[in-house]
């Protein structure tokens, strides 16, 4: 992508980093946040084996290495909306039976927390989006 710039254009990336906050809710008052955080490290446990979940944080020096100048970033997640308990239903829909097979989560935990994320009761994080930029420099 580098490469297809001129002098002087500009080239965004964004990717995920659930490392950089891997709770389901950072605000763990009670038992469903807790439960809501072991099932969130439970899918990025299973998620590992199968890509980087560290990979926006290297994106600056990518960007970096790749010789592009001014390169600068931004990571942001969202808390406690509409999109974030869609997320959680649709991640844990798409695990659960790597779940339950793993052995970190059983079937009961995961109805509970379904119902719990159904009823509003929690206030979920999205994974942390990298936002990271640079500049191809003029000659």
């Amino acid at each position: 992508m580098t490469q297809a710039l001129r002098p002087g254009g500009r080239l965004l990336i964004e990717s995920a980093d659930s490392r950089l906050q891997p709770l389901a809710c950072p605000d763990e008052t009670g038992p469903a946040q807790k439960l809501a955080n072991r099932i969130r490290q439970a899918c990025w446990t299973l998620q590992a084996r199968r890509t980087d979940l560290g990979y926006g944080r290297t994106l600056t020096r990518r960007l970096r290495d790749a010789d592009l100048v001014d390169v600068q970033a931004e990571a942001c997640f969202s808390l406690a909306g509409h999109a974030e308990v869609r997320f959680e239903r649709t991640m844990i829909e798409r695990a659960r039976e790597r779940l339950i097979a793993s052995g970190m989560v059983t079937a009961e935990e995961l109805e509970q927390h379904l119902a719990n994320v159904d009823a509003g009761r929690l206030d979920l994080t999205a994974f942390p989006v990298v936002s990271a930029w640079g500049r191809k420099a003029r000659c």
